[in-house]
């Protein structure tokens, strides 16, 4: 897609999904504080919703694509060193100046529930986004192919580094099992990579890409964020009496996560720029820098980290911050198109 192509419009779910997220989180809430009893039978519907949420962004990568990766080495150079050498660090240390300093010193929370929340921050961290990061580039009119190739090798790459991260930042302070973090990237990220590959080999073996990208994809993104809705639903209802007693908890995991994102944001699209790339790739670049993994930050915080439930909570307030600061990013890359003097056609990747 070139940045001169109008982007593909967004379904209800999408284009009304803070207000979903909104109506979900009310919903979980209610549950959980008024029918407890039902709450408690809803732990299994979490690795279900889980997997439904990362199943349908796997279904559009191609393994083939990462041959095709290796043409743009450029492009896929900057995105790892941004998002495997710059973004985890940089997160840890905003949440020792936030959580380990700053707010505690102020006596507006306790240490032990600040380093939850620092936690929190650095599963947010560790593994780029490779879901929504697409609806953010195609509505910026980014490059979406080469998109989709970032997408493919932050899919790969995450793999193996999420749990290193996690034992490196985290368990400096925390106690972890290292396997059962990796049973979670295996079981949220492995599997679901394995049967989406096979989902989208096999249908278009039976129909045609074009019918799968036009039949199957929209169907497939509807799925995904409706698992998001009821994963959401059943979180709130299972960690929302957390909140509830304690709801200082959303600005205080907003501060830092939304300075993260305007920083790398700008960082990466403007090291993009000098580098010489037109806006669609800047644009793209920073996006898929700036995006967080959060589902897979929720499935390990749910896993690993079940007997600190505060952990998980500070993973569900992520996708709440992460979305109207996504879009607010959007709305300034666009008004940089706009501003552009060169509107070339994107480099081949």
């Amino acid at each position: 897609m070139t940045c001169e192509e109008k982007p593909k419009s967004l379904s209800l779910i999408s284009k009304l999904l803070p207000l979903w997220i909104a109506v979900c989180i009310f919903i979980g809430l209610a549950v959980g504080k008024y029918f407890p009893q039902m709450s408690s039978s809803f732990q299994a519907g979490i690795p279900i919703g889980l997997f439904f949420m990362i199943y349908p962004a796997m279904t559009k990568i191609e393994i083939g694509e990462l041959k095709q990766a290796v043409k743009s080495p450029k492009q896929t150079s900057v995105i790892v060193f941004f998002n495997y050498a710059i973004n985890p660090f940089l997160l840890y240390v905003l949440g020792y100046i936030f959580f380990e300093r700053l707010f505690p010193s102020l006596g507006l929370i306790t240490l032990e529930t600040a380093r939850y929340l620092w936690t929190g921050l650095i599963l947010l961290g560790v593994a780029p986004c490779i879901a929504m990061v697409l609806v953010w580039t195609d509505l910026c009119k980014g490059n979406a192919p080469l998109g989709i190739v970032l997408m493919a090798w932050n899919s790969i790459i995450q793999i193996v580094t999420t749990p290193l991260f996690i034992a490196l930042l985290v368990g400096t302070y925390v106690n972890i099992d290292i396997t059962v973090i990796a049973e979670s990237i295996l079981l949220y990220l492995g599997l679901p990579l394995l049967i989406g590959a096979i989902t989208r080999r096999e249908i278009i073996k039976r129909r045609s890409l074009d019918w799968f990208n036009s039949k199957v994809v929209p169907y497939f993104d509807s799925l995904q964020l409706l698992a998001l809705l009821a994963t959401m639903v059943v979180m709130f209802a299972l960690r929302g009496g957390v909140i509830l007693d304690n709801p200082a908890i959303v600005w205080q995991m907003a501060i830092p996560i939304t300075l993260f994102f305007f920083l790398l944001f700008n960082l990466v699209y403007f090291t993009a720029h000098r580098l010489g790339y037109n806006y669609a790739d800047s644009s793209t670049m920073a996006f898929h820098s700036t995006g967080r993994n959060f589902e897979l930050a929720i499935a390990i915080a749910l896993t690993a980290f079940a007997s600190m439930p505060m952990v998980a909570v500070s993973t569900v307030v992520g996708p709440l911050i992460e979305i109207p600061v996504m879009l607010t990013l959007v709305s300034l890359a666009l008004k940089r198109r706009e501003s552009a003097r060169v509107h070339a056609p994107n480099p081949k990747v």
